[in-house]
């Protein structure tokens, strides 16, 4: 009998491998309930996120965000997303394998100073990696990230505690945990990796613990293994080779909106400023610009932050 239970059992389970298999090929309407994880070991190899993320929908059936499926139609197919920040920054969000095609092309792709905000290449957000950086010029017009400056008021913060970002699958929100700048030359002692995506439990307890003591601001939203990050990374003068970098972590499922504007409404000064955390020191890009150099720069000048005239006040010196 026990024999027989077994050999039962045995084609039961061979039955469900092989239904399985049929209602794999058999169409989008067999996928509906079939986890994200495990579509994407099937036919998605070498796929970008954006194509991989078309491809889910069409085997899902789920319908595809209005608003960022005709920016890829009308715009570019690289406009992958919607960035809103702040309250005043709304950017289209591209992306391709050259990080440095957008630092002087505009969303459509034509040449433009401004450049575009754009994903790391080296991240995928569908599915998404443990944590995606949006890059974008800090612009002195404003344009791209030049208004992420603003998050340099705890006031501010306080004012815009969200930030939504629209791909395909339709809009998520995160949440601001760190503000700082942290050092990308590498042979500083300060200097910090950011660009990362994918984390253990100890090095992204590291990671997001080394952010939250250099924030400017004590902002009461935790961080765990597990949710997903999001930072926003512009260019900063705090020292020759700098970056301001707003930490941001999703929305969990049982948070709303209104949640979290409470937590960070209560945001305060840490005490940490830009100059404790990395003062100026000379070097840099910085020795080898002329006066017209800098005079012809498109990002924020000494005048806007001031805190650059203590670091370095005859940086701009003509």
């Amino acid at each position: 009998m026990k024999e027989r239970i077994r050999l039962l059992s045995a084609v039961l389970c061979a039955g469900q491998v092989i239904l399985s298999a049929f209602t794999a090929a058999a169409g989008p309407c067999c996928f509906v309930e079939v986890g994200v994880d495990h579509i994407l070991k099937d036919g998605t190899t070498g796929m970008s996120s954006n194509d991989r993320l078309k491809w889910y929908l069409e085997q899902t059936g789920r319908p595809a965000d209005e608003a960022v499926a005709r920016a890829q139609d009308e715009i570019s197919e690289n406009c992958v997303a919607i960035l809103n920040a702040g309250g005043e920054i709304r950017e289209y969000v591209t992306q391709t394998t050259d990080n440095d095609f957008y630092l002087t092309h505009n969303a459509g792709g034509a040449p433009d100073v401004n450049g575009s905000a754009f994903f790391d290449s080296r991240c995928e957000f569908f599915p998404a990696d443990d944590q995606v950086i949006i890059h974008g010029h800090n612009m002195k017009g404003g344009a791209v990230f030049g208004r992420l400056n603003n998050y340099r008021d705890v006031g501010y913060l306080c004012r815009h505690p969200l930030i939504t970002l629209e791909t395909l699958a339709g809009t998520d929100y995160y949440v601001p945990y760190a503000v700082t700048d942290i050092n990308v030359d590498m042979s500083a002692p300060n200097y910090f990796l950011a660009i990362v995506w994918k984390f253990d439990p100890d090095s992204f307890r590291q990671y997001t613990g080394y952010l939250k003591e250099k924030s400017y601001y004590r902002i009461p939203v935790d961080v765990e293994f597990g949710d997903r990050l999001l930072t926003l990374s512009t260019c900063s003068y705090v020292y020759s080779d700098s970056r301001l970098v707003v930490c941001a972590r999703k929305m969990r499922d049982w948070e709303t909106p209104e949640y979290l504007e409470d937590l960070v409404s209560r945001s305060t000064l840490s005490g940490v400023s830009p100059d404790a955390i990395a003062p100026y020191t000379g070097g840099g890009d910085y020795e080898r610009l002329t006066p017209q150099d800098m005079s012809g720069l498109n990002y924020e000048t000494e005048e806007e932050i001031p805190y650059i005239q203590e670091a370095a006040a005859d940086l701009f010196d003509e």
